[in-house]
This record gives C-alpha cells, sequence and structure tokens, in this order.
C-alpha cells in the first residue's frame, strides 16, 4: 500500500465486511462498511477494515481493491461468538490492533467505528495515540432494550459506552434526523452529530426496469405492490407493515399487493410470500 496517501481504519468488531452476506450477523452493517472502505479508497484514501476473524478457515488479509482490504484479527476464540458475548475479548482486539500498527509501521489520521463494540476499542486507542474518531452506531441500545422483553446483562455496559461515545468522539454519524433525534433524546444532548444517509447500490437494484422485474417475479403489470425486502427478523417491524397495509384507504383495490422477501436456510435463498389486499387482517 502506498505510504504517501492518507490512512484510514474502519473498526466493525462483529460486523466482517469481507463475509459472505447471509452468514450468521452478516448483513446491513457489513455492506455499509465495505461499502464505505471500497468507497473511500477509490477517493485516494488507503483503508484497512478491521474486524474479529470468527473461523480458523478464514484468510487474515483480505484484498478488496487497491487500496482497500480487511484485516481479521484474533480476539477471543476463532469461532462465532454472539456479539452480546464479545465485550470482553475487546482488550485483545486493541491489543492485536495496536501490534499491527507497530509491525506495519503505521499510523492512522482516523478511525471509522461501526456498533457500540467498536466504538470502545476506538476511544481506548485514542488513549494511546492522536486521531480523529468518527462512529455510526446502526442501532442505539436505548430505542432496541425499549422493545424487548429482557435485557441482556452487556446492556448497561452498552447504554454507558454509546452515551460516553456520543459525548466525547470527533463525530457522531445519523443517517436519519429520526437517528439523530433518538440519539439527542435517548443518549445525551452533547457530541457533535452529522446526518449521512445510507446509500443505494443502483447498478444492483436498478439494473432492470420494472417491466422486466415484474415479468420475471410473475407480478401482473396493473397491480398496486408494496415491496419489503430483508431479514425475517421481528425487529424489522414486518408485523407493522402487514398491519399499515390492513389500515390503508387503497385496501379495497383488487389489484393491491403485499411482497415481502427475504433469505431463509442456512444455505440463503431467496423466498417470497405474495399477500393479496383480500387477505390482509382485519384492522
Amino acid at each position: 500500500m502506498d505510504s504517501n496517501q492518507p490512512r484510514l481504519a474502519l473498526i466493525s468488531v462483529h460486523g466482517d465486511p469481507a463475509i459472505e452476506i447471509g452468514a450468521e450477523e452478516a448483513g446491513g452493517q457489513n455492506v455499509y462498511v465495505c461499502q464505505v472502505g471500497e468507497a473511500l479508497a477509490r477517493l485516494g484514501w488507503q483503508v484497512d477494515m478491521f474486524t474479529r476473524k470468527a473461523n480458523a478457515q478464514q484468510l487474515d488479509i483480505v484484498e478488496h481493491l487497491p487500496g482497500c482490504r480487511t484485516l481479521r484479527l484474533t480476539a477471543g476464540p476463532t469461532e462465532f461468538v454472539h456479539r452480546d458475548q464479545l465485550f470482553g475479548y475487546l482488550p485483545e482486539f486493541v491489543e492485536q490492533f495496536l501490534a499491527f500498527q507497530k509491525q506495519e509501521q503505521i499510523q492512522y489520521a482516523i478511525v471509522h467505528t461501526n456498533y457500540w463494540l467498536s466504538s470502545w476499542v476506538g476511544m481506548t486507542l485514542k488513549k494511546h495515540q492522536s486521531l480523529a474518531q468518527i462512529h455510526t452506531y446502526h442501532s442505539l441500545g436505548a430505542i432496541k432494550f425499549e422493545n424487548v422483553p429482557n435485557i441482556p446483562e452487556i446492556g448497561s455496559t452498552r447504554l454507558a459506552v454509546e452515551k460516553t461515545c456520543l459525548e466525547t468522539v470527533d463525530c457522531v454519524v445519523a443517517t436519519s434526523p429520526q437517528e439523530q433525534a433518538h440519539m439527542r433524546s435517548h443518549l445525551s444532548t452533547l457530541g457533535n452529530i452529522k446526518i449521512i444517509p445510507c446509500g443505494t447500490d443502483i447498478e444492483r437494484f436498478g439494473a432492470i426496469s420494472r417491466v422486466e422485474a415484474r415479468k420475471r417475479l410473475g407480478i401482473a403489470p396493473e397491480s398496486h405492490i408494496v415491496f419489503y425486502i430483508g431479514r425475517f427478523d421481528p425487529r424489522k417491524g414486518i408485523e407493522t407493515l402487514v398491519r399499515a397495509m390492513a389500515l390503508s384507504q387503497f385496501r379495497s383495490d383488487p389489484d393491491l399487493k403485499l411482497i415481502i422477501g427475504g433469505a431463509v436456510g442456512p444455505a440463503p435463498r431467496m423466498v417470497l410470500s405474495v399477500i393479496a389486499s383480500k387477505a390482509l387482517p382485519n384492522p
């Protein structure tokens, strides 16, 4: 890598940017980190994306494109560990990060941390060296815990770290005005927040026309479609979408359909479920 170009580290402890999407704990955050890293590399940055090695068979280094790579650090067992059980391995992650810097004689001008676990890593690194820290939460514990029956043991630690992060890092990235409002109402009135919405891969999601897409999915041209695509996860609010459709003023339209699409199984495959307006529950 060119030592004369500015260097930036993206840290995503549990969200491996080089993993196959659809694997366990591999979703939006992994895509976000990977796409941000690759985009910054195209702008001339030297980007190292650090994550935890969760499988002994994984490569330690994955080259994405010139100037952008994923580095997997050993922190705890080289096997999958649920993110709620990872906090105790973070000091080892920091040690491995610092050892890599020393070995490669690398200094990063900026670290961009992702999720609360990585924010702790970034704030700890700032105690050892001068750098700017940018953080993206991806989810807020204070919001998540309002809607779960049992708060995990690590919950109080997460809440404290998230509050400290907002108040001390150089900049927090909110992906929407709503997320910014949640940070202010649930975390702190202090801290610097900038709104940078998530992008869309227009090459992937705009590759074919609407007519061709409907033809491939067997959807009639005259149908009015509300389309959900994502994980089948209660936290995604699919049931809220179904209820909203049931309350819609367009429910009486015989051509109205709700299509729910997502991946299932250990070898993910796409499943589409079509709900016609007449099959929607009574409001």
